[in-house]
């Protein structure tokens, strides 16, 4: 396992901070908590389009659409990826980078109180993240044996963290955990290949669930070969997972992407979202599907809500399309 103990041994040792002790969280941010209404969180640049993306809160309904941080001029790092919310509505951990990187750290951020702490570096190229709905677990992705992607876990306080995998040659990404806390799905590939869904209970204990679909041409500046299968997330009773394929590359250097459904046996393969568009990556409720959808040959950038076979399709939220849309998960 490479080394990120140091990773943030800060973070909340905040417990009885006062005075005499350095605080090892910092206001670097204006924060809000998501309101009443808002059941989805997602990363935009909607406030200005090409600017640094924040927090925002909407209600599946286009309700309280909201933006919940305003990062400070002076902060090194301002453009949050991905937010993965805890089960309080409360806090959350963000992939964060510099803008003019391509690196992203790991930081804790508490929206109620304003304050944050880091707890992996930008170093650590940390490439996904979950907050495990048992409240005690990270889960996430980042540069491991050999630079390649592995799998880790962390407690939410930084402590405790651990490789799950150390595969030099293959690229694990983008964990989710599922709604017992103990299983985890991502998606795996080698140099070249094309990626595919998998299942991890243990180290000795993974199955893959999706072989990919067809296509060679290379996605370019992403990982993706057509065909791959990406972003992957379960649903509500643990029994499936959602996920997106690339069909093809265009749509303005986006791609076209389906969101699929399978079993976790690898059976019941369907496709539920189509069409020659972008479809970012999925998140699964009670509620539905949720997912950023960008159409190029309109300017229009969606957030988009159906349900688990397809129907009942509605649009929480509508931008023109240089707004980015990232990431989008439902509030527990």
């Amino acid at each position: 396992m490479r080394s990120l103990c140091l990773l943030a041994v800060a973070v909340l040792a905040a417990t009885g901070c006062n005075k005499d002790y350095p605080n090892p969280f910092v206001n670097a941010n204006t924060t809000a908590v998501p309101p009443p209404g808002a059941t989805i969180l997602f990363t935009s640049d909607a406030y200005v389009a090409g600017s640094p993306r924040e927090i925002y809160a909407v209600g599946d309904d286009g309700s309280a659409l909201t933006r919940l941080t305003v990062c400070s001029a002076s902060a090194s790092e301002c453009d949050i990826i991905e937010v993965a919310p805890g089960p309080d509505r409360k806090r959350v951990a963000v992939r964060r980078r510099a803008t003019n990187s391509s690196n992203a750290s790991l930081v804790f951020l508490d929206l109620a109180r304003g304050v944050e702490g880091q707890l992996l570096p930008a170093s650590a190229q940390v490439s996904g993240v979950d907050w495990s709905p048992t409240d005690d677990i990270l889960v996430y992705s980042a540069a491991g044996t050999g630079g390649t992607d592995d799998l880790y876990r962390m407690d939410v306080n930084g402590q405790n963290q651990r490789a799950l995998t150390t595969t030099g040659d293959v690229k694990e990404r983008r964990p989710r955990v599922d709604p017992t806390g103990s299983v985890a799905v991502y998606e795996q590939f080698g140099t070249g290949s094309k990626s595919q869904i998998w299942i991890f209970q243990s180290s000795i204990n993974e199955a893959k669930i999706t072989e990919g679909g067809p296509g060679t041409d290379l996605l370019a500046g992403t990982p993706y070969v057509v065909g791959s299968d990406a972003d992957p997330q379960f649903s509500p009773d643990g029994r499936s997972v959602v996920f997106r394929r690339l069909t093809a590359t265009g749509n303005g250097g986006l791609g076209t992407w389906d969101v699929m459904t399978v079993g976790i046996d690898g059976t019941g393969l369907k496709v539920v979202a189509t069409g020659p568009v972008y479809h970012g990556a999925p998140d699964w409720s009670s509620k539905g599907i949720v997912f950023a959808e960008t159409d190029a040959s309109a300017n229009a950038t969606r957030l988009v809500v159906i349900q688990s076979d397809g129907s009942g399709r509605k649009v929480a939220a509508s931008f023109t399309g240089n707004v980015t849309i990232s990431f989008p998960r439902w509030i527990p």
